[in-house]
């Protein structure tokens, strides 16, 4: 085996010979490239897949972080024992190992069939990659001569750490949604064997000197106690900086790192880290490092949370937005080694520095609405551009000056600086965010600025560790020779008019904000002439069935938007729809709010209707809302608004008396550590209250808090501010005997409460059901449950998902279906009576109802799922109706309800066509059967010219020219005249 050393002459070669080793250079360069992606793609691709690996494969909250620290914590452990190792052992033989190694543990993560063969597997890939990490930069210093060709290869092997951790939240996004998690890892072995193949045939081997001895104990102190300490930083994160689990490893580390420090100055003969051969340079190198590294991290991680838990994109759109910023950044890197050529290391670092700085002083300008483009993507572009120009010179300047042999130790220590930096920048930056936002929550404040004023504080943070960089540059390094001081000044230049480009635009979009939520489209809505305010959406007949064999009644159902998919087709509001779908009563609400959940209701012994509109976020949180009571004349008797910081929620209102039972939720700070969330976390809290409806007083509140573990949740749980929706309370029923029924989404089962003392009778679901289930009769993620004088439940069983965000989810275990139990209260079993649907193939991620009817049929509303559903009893699909475009509705009810609007019918003429229509709607009247049309030609008396059965909400009737004056008659089904419009003229 040879040994060459770093920068030995070489003879001169001819042209077929310099191209052939041009060619060796740039396969050379590609396998550490690649290799150095997928170590820091590896660090990020798997935050992606985590709902589904929670579902996959039965972690806990606590044990799933496992997944990402396994690795995160080796790898940074073994960075600078991987860089002595490949200078001791030889970097070919240690860089193509430790590629077969990574291939090897990502088949057996990806393949992994129980939790500790994926963390074990996780935690050796980790190792895998520090080895792969700190060769491949080993490698490109030792092969290239000092120079431009060494400056470019930096340049381009420095752009894949930004491009890794940028393409992670995009290549993860993408394959978990069209394969698997598993695919995250799976993808990897065929690419790592291919570039071990290639690195065995071009990477030259270079070992130091055989004689010299390895420092085992200053590499055992220095590896454990690395590990040690990145452990201790990640707990502090999770579990808080005073914690025993965080402060013990953290001095341990420390401690270890200290004796280490006592072995390499003292004792070692030839030590890991020659501390006494660093160069003043190469200190102050890694100390800017380490610095800037500790902005650049969580730049990723804060804008990616904040792109999808204040804006709602999900993991894939958040990609997209950082695709150009990966662009960039790799266009930046290639150059900056040329402009390192040109002008030396100090001002191109320095230059990038500042833009790194600036670009998160803009960052930090977010708002808790509005487009993601503006917010992130602007600024992120001059980030992308400081990184890049950060990450090139400060390589090359800690690289180059390694002396012959230590080129892995070089590597080592830049990639430890790296990785350090960026662990505790990530910890401690997150830690102030997310203890910022859960403070704000706390008094009060709405979660979207809660966490806005949370990663704005982080920004700038991270802004103030990136100028103390930029500050130690300009004062620690070498400044340029004289010799390019012009150049130096053109370039100083440039920069400022970049930054002066960037903050004119920052300040051109400032306060942009999103459309309010009830934005909405007339395209695949109605339009009426004589009601042209109303614009209800169109909902079609997909499957149709004679009126005999259908339950009589009207479908109650309010327009809602899918929040990821704005805006709403037609306006939001209640609406009351015939058999044949057409609009009977409709209530648009405001733009800035929505409705949801119209239901039939009894106040005060006689019909009412009741529903609720307020606004939600593009994350699902409910930041207002109120019920609206109205009786049969559509007047309104009753408004309803929680009090005490609570907020009512879409889910359930129950009218018993003068009273009212509603669903409402709050929002509390709270230690979710116990349970694998930040220990300064939050909670969204869930109630279950009576209120009197005349006084708006609260009579009862029942916490769920109190009476349920959270541990029984099923919810995925952010590790930062973002409030966890343990419960998510979505029906109530009151049973009578002082009991109610009270669903939980969240912790997949209903509850029986004795209303007097709160205590739960029993559990139906969950983790700790009062009652074991027959085949085919387990539900997850349900809806509505409702007991049935037959001793049956039903329900909607959503049998989906844990969702991720931005319209994003865990794969389901099973189809949305409409569900009937059985209940054995003597043997606590629970047994299918009856499903409905359940071949459809519907996925309904939230919402969705199941109401059996009078004449034996079920009626089902399919949530997110833009379908309502008639079925009879044998489960044959007898009606379906469908919601236009992004539409859907929270339930979807069939009952019995007489209208009688106050206000009177409307009429309006119009020609078209050399034809006369008049136009008449009363909206919200049930008794109307037809039309008659009364008619004159001047100011004489009118005359009845034409008569017309009901069509649809509007009904047009063609009428003859010579008339101009008219009013319209509403009649009933016995021809009666059951209301009458104002006079009205042509055209008015």
């Amino acid at each position: 085996m040879s040994v060459e050393a770093t920068a030995s002459r070489r003879p001169p070669e001819t042209a077929p010979a310099e191209s052939r080793r041009g060619a060796a250079s740039a396969w050379l360069l590609a396998v550490c490239c690649v290799a150095q992606f997928m170590v820091i793609l590896d660090l990020s691709i798997v935050n992606v897949a985590l709902p589904s690996i929670q579902s996959d494969l039965g972690f806990t909250s606590p044990e799933l972080q496992w997944v990402v620290d396994a690795y995160a914590i080796t790898f940074a452990g073994f960075l600078m024992l991987g860089g002595r190792a490949a200078d001791h052992y030889g970097q070919r033989r240690t860089f193509v190992i430790a590629l077969v190694l990574f291939a090897v543990t990502s088949l057996i993560g990806g393949a992994a069939p129980s939790q500790g063969w994926l963390i074990g597997g996780r935690a050796i890939q980790g190792i895998a990659g520090a080895l792969m990490a700190a060769c491949s930069l080993a490698i490109i210093t030792a092969s290239f001569p000092p120079g431009p060709k060494l400056h470019r290869a930096i340049g381009i092997w420095a752009a894949m750490n930004g491009l890794g951790g940028a393409c992670g939240v995009l290549l993860g996004g993408v394959i978990v949604e069209a394969l698997s998690w598993r695919w995250v890892l799976l993808i990897n072995p065929p690419i790592a064997l291919g570039v071990a193949i290639v690195a065995y045939a071009v990477v030259s081997e270079r070992v130091r000197n055989r004689e010299l001895t390895f420092d085992l104990a200053g590499a055992l102190t220095l590896t454990i106690g690395q590990i040690i300490l990145v452990y201790g930083v990640v707990e502090a994160g999770l579990k808080g900086w005073s914690t025993f689990d965080a402060l013990g490893p953290i001095i341990l580390g420390i401690a270890l790192l200290g004796v280490f420090g006592l072995i390499e100055v003292r004792f070692a003969s030839n030590p890991l880290i020659p501390f006494k051969q660093l160069t003043r340079t190469l200190r102050a190198a890694n100390n800017i490092v380490l610095l800037f590294s500790a902005a650049l991290f969580p730049m990723w991680v804060l804008s990616s949370l904040y792109l999808q838990q204040v804006l709602g994109l999900s993991p894939l759109h958040t990609g997209l937005i950082f695709l150009p910023m990966t662009l960039v950044l790799m266009i930046v890197a290639q150059r900056a080694g040329k402009l390192v050529n040109l002008l030396g290391v100090r001002p191109v670092l320095g230059a990038g520095l500042v833009m790194l700085t600036s670009g998160l002083v803009l960052l930090s300008f977010i708002g808790s609405s509005g487009s993601g483009i503006v917010y992130i993507l602007i600024p992120g572009l001059l980030v992308a551009a400081g990184i890049a120009m950060s990450i090139v010179p400060s390589t090359i300047v800690a690289t180059t000056g390694a002396k012959e042999g230590q080129a892995g130790l070089a590597s080592g220590l830049v990639n430890t600086s790296r990785q350090v930096g960026g662990g505790l920048g990530l910890a401690v930056l997150i830690t102030l965010a997310t203890q910022h936002s859960t403070h704000l929550i706390g008094t009060g404040e709405q979660v979207p600025e809660a966490l806005t004023n949370g990663f704005r504080l982080a920004y700038r943070i991270g802004a103030g560790c990136a100028g103390v960089a930029a500050l130690l540059t300009f004062l620690s390094l070498p400044a340029p020779d004289a010799a390019v001081a012009k150049g130096v000044r053109r370039f100083a230049l440039a920069i400022g008019l970049v930054l002066a480009v960037f903050v004119g635009l920052t300040a051109a979009f400032a306060g942009s904000k999103a459309p309010p939520v009830g934005q909405y489209t007339t395209h695949g809505a109605y339009s009426y002439v004589t009601a042209p305010t109303l614009h209800p959406p169109e909902i079609r007949i997909s499957k149709s069935a004679p009126a005999s064999q259908l339950a009589p009644g009207y479908i109650f159902t309010a327009n809602f938007l899918d929040l990821n998919e704005p805006p709403i087709v037609g306006q939001s509001g209640p609406l009351i729809l015939d058999r044949h779908l057409q609009p009977v009563w409709f209530q648009p609400v405001p733009e800035k709010v929505v409705a949801a959940n119209l239901s039939l209701q009894s106040y005060r012994g006689k019909p009412a209707l009741a529903w609720w509109q307020g606004k939600v976020t593009n994350t699902g949180a409910t930041e207002s809302g109120e019920y609206v009571v109205v009786d049969q004349h559509y007047r309104q008797v009753a408004r309803l608004k929680a009090t005490g910081g609570w907020v009512l929620t879409l889910h359930e209102i129950v009218i018993d008396g003068e009273h009212a039972w509603v669903t409402a939720n709050r929002n509390i700070p709270r230690n979710l550590s116990k349970y694998g969330g930040a220990y300064n976390g939050a909670l969204i809290d869930s109630a279950v209250q009576e209120y009197d409806l005349r006084t708006g007083k609260l009579l009862r509140n029942w916490d769920a808090i109190d009476h349920i573990p959270l541990g029984q949740s099923q919810a995925s749980l952010p590790t930062n501010g973002f409030p966890w929706d343990a419960y998510h309370i979505n029906s109530i029923q009151l049973i009578g005997d002082g009991k109610f029924l009270v669903s939980m989404r969240d912790t997949w089962a209903a509850y029986l409460v004795d209303i007097a003392s709160g205590r739960i009778q029993w559990t139906l679901g969950g983790s700790d059901s009062s009652f074991k289930f027959g085949t085919g009769a387990r539900f997850e993620w349900q809806h509505d449950v409702l007991l049935q004088p037959d001793s049956t439940v039903s329900l909607f069983d959503d049998h989906c998902c844990r969702l991720t965000g931005g319209g994003t989810s865990v794969d389901p275990t099973g189809s949305s279906r409409g569900l009937v139990l059985r209940l054995d209260q003597q043997t606590r079993k629970a047994t299918l009576a009856a499903q409905y649907g359940s071949h459809g193939g519907f996925r309904s991620e939230f919402m969705g109802d199941t109401r059996p009817q009078a004449n034996g049929d079920v009626f089902v509303g399919w949530g997110s799922e833009p379908y309502f559903s008639e079925y009879d009893h044998s489960g044959k699909l007898l009606f379906e109706g469908e919601l236009p475009g992004p539409d859907l509705s929270y339930r979807a009810t069939l009952e019995q309800w007489v209208g009688l609007p106050v206000t009177p019918p409307v009429g309006a003429a119009r020609q078209a066509d050399g034809k006369t229509y008049v136009y008449g709607s009363w909206n919200g009247a049930t008794s109307l059967a037809s039309w008659r049309v009364l008619a004159g030609s001047g100011a004489g008396a009118l005359k009845a010219v034409a008569t017309h059965a009901k069509e649809g909400f509007e009904t047009a009737i063609e009428v003859p020219h010579a008339y101009a004056s008219f009013k319209l008659q509403a009649l009933g089904a016995d021809g009666r005249v059951i209301g009458s419009s104002q006079p009205f003229t042509l055209g008015s």
